[in-house]
């Protein structure tokens, strides 16, 4: 039954190489993903962080090179205000012709000094007087009556609030749009416009009116890359579109709404409605709003890439540490399973086995042990043996003897009956008190008996040295009724007793009085021996009590080793000075019932 419920507890338990190999996977493969899964986090956030901080300089660098391009038609109309070239606009107003001839002139001068080096991105070039007359490089437009009043006064409005700067418009805020007669591939695009006053008496000559074509912007812009499929948009505090490279991304309505609530100075990154990057900046110069935009996938696609990489170098990994997790496993567990199956075997009484000592120490040290261990076994079991033998021996030996205790009480019986018959009472006590103690001590060969019965022998003891002795011995006994049933080894006082008589009352001139007693205090059992004899060494007795090599009192220190090897070592004898003269032995057991 116990074989049978030990092997269902050893069924339902994990082996050691299990238990190993699920360690050292963890060890190895935790680590391992933990690294791969914030390298991955981490990559991913230093490739995103960079590709928008490139994202933003881009959008910086461009505009600022857009802002370039703004201030250098800006300053090529520095020109009109320092130099005293518009004269030839005084006096339009007396004829038709003069007004005609200073078209001519403004034509030459806008065409063949001011912009010379820029037509190609001009669609026209327009200049209305305060009086209201129009010079102009469109032939289309010749009168202020031709413009558009709601456009020509916002415009005006701007430019005067700016005096000394030019003002940029969108082509929705044109003050002259031409009538629509054939298709062109020049279509016009963004407005430049100032106010042009006399340097030196600070009086209004007028409104200067650039109108560039849609390659103003488009070829420069064209060539700014926003990554692989990103899109790049220009537009005017208004919400107007100057330019865009995928007008697709304007029909999605969370970038539109997002493009049109920046606001004039905003500049930074933002996610858009998770999917895309944005990045604004806006112009001092001209007001306008650079968008960029990207989609958030294209950021990521490095990181993608980056992360099948540790993918496969994580399942690398995981196989390797598969393999030398199990090859440790089985390193480690194969000499203990090995082992324990050797414990196992030599359980069923085969204890010649030995194990081979292993590679690894503390493995090793086991298996130095568990050979150690099997040669004890087989050691104690030989002197068992042998034990046993000799103690068969010995009871043949007692069994054969057991006629001469019996020669003897029939002796000391006859001896008896003849001191009853001449009436010598005092030798019939001493025959009767040595059978008793001969018969105590023939039979101590048990293991236990009663302090009760030890008492009892002690007595006859007692009396029969007390015949010896004659007047030099006298003794009392006095013991609690409640300790006689306490079980202790035969012949422990009688030693004690003995060495009393020796030692103390036979030395005595005066001899003296062997006092025994006992009693109960608490869990232990006190027993004394109390001589009024000679008193001995008391010190030196007790330390000879733990010294195995000395030869003097061994019946002593044989009661101390007997009680001890018994009870414990809280138990044994001590000795003390009498309390007149003489010598106390101290007697502690424990109290059993």
């Amino acid at each position: 039954m116990n074989r049978l419920l030990a092997r269902l507890s050893f069924s339902n338990s994990i082996s050691i190489r299990t238990i190993l190999l699920s360690i050292f996977l963890l060890l190895m493969i935790f680590p391992l993903v933990v690294i791969t899964f914030v390298t991955y986090k981490k990559e991913a956030q230093l490739s995103q962080k960079q590709m928008s901080q490139y994202l933003l300089q881009t959008v910086e660098q461009s505009h600022r090179a857009l802002d370039a391009n703004l201030s250098e038609i800006d300053r090529l109309t520095w020109a009109l205000v320092y130099e005293q070239s518009l004269q030839f606009i005084d006096g339009t107003q007396e004829s038709a012709y003069l007004l005609f001839d200073a078209n001519q002139k403004f034509k030459d001068l806008v065409y063949s000094k001011l912009f010379r080096g820029r037509l190609e991105h001009i669609r026209a070039i327009y200049f209305i007087t305060p009086d209201g007359n129009v010079l102009s490089t469109d032939n289309s437009f010749y009168s202020i009556s031709q413009v558009n009043e709601h456009n020509y006064k916002e415009v005006i409005q701007e430019v005067d609030r700016r005096p000394l700067k030019m003002s940029w418009f969108t082509e929705q805020q044109a003050i002259y749009r031409a009538e629509v007669g054939f298709q062109t591939p020049v279509r016009a695009s963004v407005t430049a416009a100032r106010r042009l006053i006399d340097s030196n008496t600070g009086q209004l000559r007028g409104y200067l009116f650039v109108q560039f074509n849609d390659l103003f912007l488009k070829e420069y812009l064209d060539k700014v890359q926003i990554g692989a499929t990103g899109s790049i948009l220009v537009s005017a505090n208004n919400g107007d579109v100057l330019y865009q490279q995928n007008p697709q991304l304007l029909h999605n309505d969370k970038v539109n709404e997002v493009i049109k609530s920046l606001s004039s100075e905003s500049q930074g990154l933002q996610v858009v409605d998770e999917n895309w990057l944005l990045a604004s900046d806006s112009s001092p110069i001209s007001g306008w709003k650079m968008t960029a935009l990207v989609p958030l996938d294209e950021l990521q696609g490095s990181s993608q890439t980056i992360l099948r990489y540790l993918l496969i170098i994580a399942i690398f990994g995981a196989v390797v540490s598969v393999i030398v997790s199990f090859l440790l496993a089985t390193a480690i567990s194969k000499p203990v399973i090995h082992l324990a199956r050797l414990m196992s075997f030599a359980s069923k009484n085969n204890l010649h086995v030995r194990d081979e000592l292993g590679s690894i120490r503390e493995i090793g040290m086991l298996q130095v042990n568990f050979n150690l261990l099997m040669e004890r076994v087989q050691q104690l079991i030989h002197e068992n043996e042998v034990q046993q033998k000799e103690k068969r021996e010995a009871l043949l030996q007692a069994l054969q003897m057991q006629i001469h205790p019996h020669f003897l009480y029939n002796t000391l019986d006859m001896i008896y009956w003849m001191s009853k018959k001449h009436k010598a009472d005092s030798i019939s006590k001493l025959v009767t008190a040595l059978g008793r103690f001969f018969r105590f001590t023939l039979s101590s060969g048990q293991e236990w008996t009663t302090l009760g019965k030890e008492i009892e022998h002690v007595e006859n003891y007692l009396q029969i040295q007390s015949f010896r002795y004659r007047d030099k011995l006298s003794y009392d006994i006095n013991v609690d009724p409640s300790v006689s049933a306490v079980p202790i080894m035969p012949l422990i006082l009688q030693p004690i007793i003995e060495n009393a008589i020796e030692h103390g009352i036979s030395k005595s001139p005066d001899g003296g009085i062997i006092t025994v007693s006992a009693h109960r205090a608490e869990d232990r059992v006190c027993i004394s021996v109390e001589n009024t004899g000679l008193p001995i060494n008391v010190e030196y007795a007790n330390r000879l009590m733990d010294d195995p090599s000395a030869t003097d009192h061994l019946g002593l220190r044989n009661v101390q080793q007997r009680i001890q090897m018994a009870f414990g070592a809280d138990y044994g004898i001590s000795l003390s000075p009498g309390r007149e003269q003489g010598t106390i032995v101290f007697v502690s057991i424990p109290y059993a019932h």
